[in-house]
């Protein structure tokens, strides 16, 4: 059975449509590729894969407030860590997952919590949920961040962080680290138009009037927000709950 219908193609990458999860697992199968790794992110509407340093708008001081944001972040952030990252790359993605702009963008090994993330408030108006696959080369994985240089790349890579936030692991996940290009719009190259990676990128396009069915099978599997964002204070609140009201 046919549960997924390739409308289109945009830059190079093929855009598939569904309404059901069989028809995005049907996706799935269709876009593994026998690349070393395969990625996915979710997103709620077809934002260009940019990272969100480039909202700022400042294109002449990116570079300058991006350095200055990672470096007073290093500063104030560290008493509040356990345990530091030894390497911007890390940093990096420490920054990203609490707030901070930076040059990452989020991507995940499992499809799965990718399809939560895209689904996940998409009952808003204008949504248009859809995920994004991606199957580098080996070439385009970053293999060693001790001796990365985040800020100074000579290309856009993939790379999974050594640093282990309860978040990154429950989310699997790993981070597109953006080069910066001095003569393009946004100080970044998005990635359906990356000369090296467009044409290793697909997307499927989740049907809206299937959300509220799909939400409920990825519950039943385990994909909520507790699962995907690990809390110990709220863990201790629903384990107090629950043992009182036997």
């Amino acid at each position: 059975m046919v549960l997924i219908k390739e409308t289109s193609k945009i830059h190079g990458h093929v855009v598939h449509n569904t309404q059901s999860l069989a028809g995005y697992e049907q996706w799935i199968d269709l876009v593994k590729d026998k690349t070393d790794t395969t990625i996915y992110r979710g997103q709620r509407k077809d934002y260009p894969l940019l990272p969100n340093i480039c909202r700022d708008g400042q294109l002449k001081s990116l570079l300058i407030k991006e350095r200055e944001l990672l470096t007073q972040f290093k500063t104030k952030a560290a008493r509040c860590l356990q345990v530091v990252p030894k390497n911007d790359s890390d940093w990096l993605v420490v920054a990203q997952h609490h707030g901070l702009h930076t040059r990452l963008i989020d991507w995940t090994y499992d499809p799965y919590a990718a399809l939560w993330f895209a689904l996940e408030g998409s009952n808003k108006s204008g949504s248009r949920p859809e995920v994004w696959v991606m199957n580098p080369l080996k070439k385009d994985v970053m293999q060693k961040l001790g001796s990365s240089k985040p800020f100074s790349g000579e290309r856009t890579r993939v790379f999974k962080s050594s640093f282990s936030i309860p978040r990154l692991v429950a989310q699997k996940s790993c981070f597109v680290l953006f080069k910066h290009v001095e003569n393009s719009r946004k100080g970044f190259v998005a990635l359906e138009r990356n000369q090296q990676l467009r044409k290793r990128i697909e997307r499927v396009r989740i049907q809206n009037h299937a959300v509220p069915q799909i939400m409920k099978q990825l519950k039943a599997m385990g994909y909520d927000r507790n699962m995907l964002f690990p809390d110990i204070d709220k863990i201790a609140k629903s384990v107090l709950i629950q043992v009182l009201k036997q």
